[in-house]
């Protein structure tokens, strides 16, 4: 029997391993002869995609199958095959992206979202359109590169227009199964078969902190209403910083919508900080101290922040859920770090520290993060 969503949940975020049925190794070697151009072609010409000649192939990297190919008329679409190891029948993407077809959004944000071209009945490849080259945001940070000035702003203004479209009676309606629940489970006290499926070398660190963390993850599935359409995974990798674009379109793209529906836009707002943490916190790899990536991540996260409540204004208990959210997505990098690598390491010990931090004392995070230039020098040290 496959596990529930509750099952699957407690699993990512308390750190323990839901065996899946069918479930194989990533990256998947037995499968390389889908990702030639005559391959890529025969299914471009079964979904019935008009351009099927196909110039080159990328495979990408991730969990699920996913190429980037250039057409004969130098464009460029994105497959994806169905995730086999959570659900064949998964048609959430599709149905997601039709709804924003649906949605009136201003023509440059509805720019930044991929368009579904084809999907094979099939195979149930989904064919979107896609730009070339597309960095990422996990790409420039780990470049180490400043962000360009354009790039934050630009997804704030994406986020506004989409958190505050009306979807009340759309929510009620046909995709009244897409409201999502909190990211993190009410109950934190595993039973003895999840405790010895813990993995990694450090579970009993991270498990620790999650279970101090209980009382705060009440208060939040308490606080949840599914009010607005989010995006639910604006990971480093999801978020596209186009090179070339359509004229007039916004300098970002978001991609993978199939984990998207009805919650708190607040999560996407922490989620992002959360993800500007981890993408600026790797560099301590490189001995450059706190002193050397915790200003940078600072200016960044004020950059979007500010940019988004300027177009939504945001209360002080929105900002204060919004670092709640980031905390839990440092934390569940942590438990990522744990599941690949076996370990915390540097990176999830930190994760650990100011992950914790957010959840409990988001007041003082806000103010440092929504604060005004010129405060005091040395408040860092307070997060």
């Amino acid at each position: 029997m496959s596990p529930s969503p509750e099952d699957l949940l407690r699993a990512r975020t308390l750190g323990f391993l839901i065996p899946r049925p069918g479930a194989r190794p990533s990256p998947r070697t037995d499968d390389d002869h889908l990702f030639t151009a005559e391959m890529v072609g025969r299914v471009l010409r079964s979904a019935g995609h008009p351009v099927h000649d196909v110039a080159s192939v990328v495979r990408c990297v991730s969990r699920r199958r996913v190429a980037l190919a250039r057409l004969a008329d130098d464009s460029h679409v994105l497959l994806k095959w169905p995730d086999e190891d959570i659900d064949v029948q998964n048609d959430y993407e599709p149905t997601m992206l039709g709804l924003l077809d649906e949605l009136r959004l201003p023509p440059e944000v509805r720019a930044a979202i991929p368009r579904i071209l084809a999907v094979d009945a099939r195979t149930r490849v989904v064919v979107v359109d896609a730009i070339a080259p597309c960095p990422s945001l996990h790409d420039l940070l780990k470049a180490g590169d400043r962000l360009p000035e354009s790039c934050l702003p630009a997804l704030a203004r994406v986020l506004v227009a989409l958190h505050g479209t009306p979807v009340g009676g759309i929510r009620e309606g046909v995709y009244g199964d897409r409201t999502l629940g909190p990211p993190v489970p009410r109950d934190t006290v595993v039973s003895t078969w999840e405790y010895v499926h813990g993995c990694g070398l450090e579970f009993d660190d991270y498990l620790r902190a999650m279970q101090e963390l209980e009382p705060s993850f009440r208060d939040l599935h308490d606080q949840w209403t599914p009010r607005s359409l989010i995006h639910f995974d604006l990971g480093g990798d999801n978020i596209l910083f186009p090179a070339g674009r359509p004229e007039g379109a916004l300098p970002v793209r978001l991609i993978d919508w199939e984990l998207a529906g009805f919650g708190d836009p607040m999560y996407d707002v922490g989620f992002l900080v959360g993800q500007l943490f981890v993408g600026h916190m790797r560099r301590v790899r490189f001995s450059i101290g706190v002193s050397g990536w915790l200003p940078r991540v600072k200016t960044d996260a004020r950059a979007f922040l500010r940019a988004y409540s300027a177009e939504a204004p945001v209360s002080a208990e929105q900002r204060d859920r919004a670092v709640q959210y980031a905390g839990i997505a440092l934390l569940v990098h942590a438990t990522v770090r744990l599941q690949q690598l076996g370990g915390l390491g540097r990176i999830g010990y930190l994760c650990l520290h100011f992950g914790k931090r957010f959840v409990r004392h988001p007041e003082v995070v806000s103010t440092l993060l929504f604060g005004e230039a010129g405060e005091v020098r040395g408040q860092d040290e307070r997060l």
